[in-house]
């Protein structure tokens, strides 16, 4: 464990491989197929330009289905996510994605030599909002626990993180002006247009006609199915779509603390507490 937690103080993610056994991932893409069979109106594909990706969240999702229980407590990164932000810390959000095949082509202009690059939408969660922070040595907001419930590899889409320290956190530009859109006149990072710039390239358009700063010194998170990887929300991620013909599933879980209540990072936009989101979900014993 100590070794993890100095990852993610250096590096602001940590990767836990075989944090679930194949048996439990089995018996969530099971339990996914058979929610999306009963519920075909719930899984339609959501308005994302230029490839296809279906999913649900919490709450609804769980009401439907106990396949994502175990998920919420699970001890192969529950003890990580409390050293990290501390007694008291609570689960906040839960969603299922599956990134469908995409055949489209990628760009003239190949995104950090990676030829089967689509799209990459760089970004720290909620618009970076860091309130509460400083409340932990990892000056983590929050967490989001990315379960991995298919292999990933160079050859399929994946979860991509930039490596960024709590010390250099703690040193970036705030402001607490402008509407996040996730609570008013909250602390949040406020280096959008600079950080992690190419300097030689800094615009790049991505297969879809989307233009936006080209980032670099990136990490693409290829891991086996059962793999959770995790990380600060404030830290730079994004999912990097490819020219692909597999699809990728997987179960995205956030905590956090449950103050400060005027700060809605880590909840779902129908939330605004975490006392409000907990009150909606169904009350069996696994999601505590």
């Amino acid at each position: 464990m100590d070794e993890m937690l100095r990852c993610f103080a250096e590096n602001g993610y940590a990767v836990v491989e075989g944090a679930l056994s194949p048996e439990e991932v089995a018996a969530i893409n099971d339990g996914i197929d058979a929610d999306v069979a009963a519920h075909p109106k719930e899984w339609e594909p959501g308005p994302r330009p230029g490839h296809v990706a279906v999913g649900c969240r919490a709450p609804e999702l769980m009401h439907r289905t106990e396949a994502l229980d175990g998920l919420v407590h699970h001890p192969s990164v529950a003890s990580l996510v409390h050293r990290i932000l501390g007694a008291g810390v609570q689960f906040s959000s839960l969603s299922f994605l599956r990134r469908e095949v995409c055949a489209a082509d990628p760009p003239e202009d190949i995104d950090g030599g990676d030829p089967i690059c689509l799209s990459r939408q760089w970004h720290r969660e909620y618009n970076g909002i860091v309130e509460g922070a400083d409340r932990n040595a990892f000056f983590a907001p929050a967490i989001q626990v990315i379960y991995y419930l298919d292999d990933v590899d160079a050859g399929s889409h994946c979860t991509s993180l930039i490596p960024e320290s709590a010390e250099t956190k703690r040193q970036l530009p705030k402001t607490r002006e402008g509407k996040s859109g996730w609570g008013e006149g909250v602390l949040r990072i406020d280096d959008g247009e600079t950080a992690y710039v190419d300097p030689d390239k800094p615009i790049w358009t991505d297969s879809f006609g989307r233009t936006n700063p080209r980032r670099i010194g990136r990490v693409d998170v290829h891991a086996p199915a059962g793999s959770a990887v995790m990380f600060n929300i404030a830290s730079y991620h994004c999912g990097t779509v490819r020219q692909t013909q597999r699809i990728r599933r997987t179960a995205h879980l956030m905590y956090r603390q449950p103050d400060p209540i005027f700060s809605r990072h880590a909840l779902g936009p129908d939330w605004e507490s975490v006392a409000a989101f907990r009150a909606a979900l169904p009350k069996r014993s696994a999601i505590g």
